[in-house]
């Protein structure tokens, strides 16, 4: 078992994810949508911290629970991006590679929500500990 959240694969999917958008979200055309910038940035910020907060739980069913915000948080975030290209703020260009990434994260989550959900380890702190 993982000691530090960062031994996650998905971790860094999400983080790259995180700063992919972030990117997007410094270009001045979107940061004068102020309500949309803000909704993106809030979900998108949403994302990496549900997974720290999650995996600090006890059990994998509070973990999982967590990620499951996350992975709202990330269907947010798509959504939003999608507004943005119709409003006219990002270009087909900008939004294709985020929505590519973000599905692919999404099917990653939804996968180990599902393997947290099934093991259901009751305290994630005293498993793989060779002490």
């Amino acid at each position: 078992m993982e000691r530090k959240l960062e031994e996650l694969p998905i971790y860094h999917k999400a983080e790259a994810f995180w700063g992919a958008v972030n990117a997007i979200l410094d270009q001045p055309r979107l940061r004068r949508d102020r309500k949309l910038h803000e909704q993106i940035s809030e979900a998108n910020d949403s994302i990496t911290s549900n997974m720290v907060e999650g995996f600090e739980q006890g059990t994998d069913r509070a973990f999982a629970h967590f990620l499951t915000h996350s992975k709202a948080s990330l269907a947010e975030v798509l959504k939003r991006l999608k507004q943005a290209y119709f409003k006219r703020h990002i270009s087909k260009e900008e939004l294709d590679p985020r929505v590519s990434d973000g599905e692919a994260l999404g099917k990653m989550l939804g996968g180990f929500i599902k393997y947290l959900r099934r093991t259901d380890w009751d305290d994630r702190g005293s498993h793989g500990s060779s002490e």
